[in-house]
This record gives C-alpha cells, structure tokens and sequence, in this order.
C-alpha cells in the first residue's frame, strides 16, 4: 500500500512487474491476495480504488472511489480520504487506552506515507489537517504534554468524536483495516461492548448506534 501511494504521490507508472521486482518478490504466487488486500485498504482508509488500467501492459492506477455503497460504511462518500485518516487516529488513541503521542501518530501514518511537513497529494498539508482542522471541528484534542522538554503534544478524542463516533464503531473499524477480530484487543473491546449496552439502555427504542460522522 505505500509503495502504491508512493508511486502515485511521485507521479510514477505504477506497473505490476515493478510491483512484483520491488515488493513482492518471492510472494508472486499471493500476489492476487496481497494486491486483494491492499486494494481493500486503500478504499477503506483513503477511499481510493487500485483499478488495472490496462491489461495488455499490466498498467495500474488510483483513482477516488465513486459508489458510496463500496466504502467503509461509517465514512462519508466524498469526504472518505479525510474520514478514514480521521478514523485512524481515534483508533490510535482508543488503542493506547487514553491518549496518543503525537510521535506514536506520526510513526503510524509514516508507513501509510505521510509525512508532518510534506504536502500529500489527497490531504495536502497534514499536520494543518490534524493538528488545526480536526481540532477546530472538536474531532480531536491537542496538548502538550505537561513537565516534559523539549515540548511534546499529545492526541486524545474530542467532544464531537466521543458524540458522533461508538467505541464499538472503532472496533469494527480496525478489524476491517487490520483483518482481526475485534477481540484482538480484549480490553478494548470490552469497553466497546459496556458502552454499546449502555446507549441500549439509555435509548431503548434505538434501532442501531450512531454510524457515521457528520458533515458539518
């Protein structure tokens, strides 16, 4: 999946005997798999399609995914990229119990080919993006980290991603990603189902949880 973005964000022909030369290598026999998979990633996460546009050469591109019915039913058709990065990083956090590093977010968006101080060719200016514009919207809480130098800053979920967003909508979200099953993080998950039996209690007459993020 980064090699892909890579080559996208360079304006590079992505062709699959150059994926096979520096990827794949002795995995050629998984190749259908591995590309299966990172296919899938890539419209969950970034709503974007790995589409053969040519067969004869063996040819690939990305291009954004159109048909909201294929995309990670808790994103937002158009606004998918931004969502799934979104998503990412409240699983982060939720992951690492209370609150996430802002190093611990940069190591993980690192291996999906973002970089703090490098404009990306979906998001444009990442750092603005997470640090100011989820923030402004109240999807993320930024602070320093307290007593610590040189200063460092920390992630934790904000007051309209604890309104709009589940717990267990987290769960279901990185055991896609991930392929696991969400009780491959066992505490997380029981916390997910206490707060899914909650909001059952409190709104008896609710026929599913919240299930996506709102626009505004």
């Amino acid at each position: 999946m980064w090699y892909v973005l890579v080559k996208d964000q360079k304006r590079m022909i992505i062709w699959f005997p150059d994926m096979v030369k520096d990827v794949i290598g002795s995995y050629k026999k998984w190749c259908r798999s591995i590309l299966r998979r990172t296919s899938l990633i890539l419209a969950r996460v970034f709503g974007l399609h790995l589409r053969l546009t040519s067969l004869h050469t063996m040819e690939f591109s990305l291009v954004k995914a159109l048909e909201p019915e294929e995309l990670d039913r808790v994103a937002l058709s158009n606004r998918m990229p931004m969502t799934g990065l979104l998503l990412m990083i409240l699983s982060l956090i939720y992951v690492k119990g209370r609150g996430a590093r802002e190093s611990a977010v940069w190591n993980v968006l690192r291996i999906l080919g973002l970089r703090p101080w490098k404009k990306h060719s979906t998001f444009g200016d990442v750092r603005k993006l997470i640090t100011e514009e989820f923030v402004q919207q109240n999807y993320l809480k930024y602070q320093r980290v307290p007593h610590v130098e040189p200063p460092e800053y920390e992630f934790f979920w904000g007051s309209r991603a604890s309104r709009e967003i589940t717990k267990m909508q987290i769960m279901e979200f990185l055991a896609r990603v991930f392929k696991k099953d969400p009780q491959a993080w066992p505490s997380r998950y029981r916390e997910a189902l206490e707060e899914a039996r909650a909001l059952r209690e409190a709104n008896p007459t609710a026929h599913c949880p919240r299930n996506s993020v709102s626009e505004d």
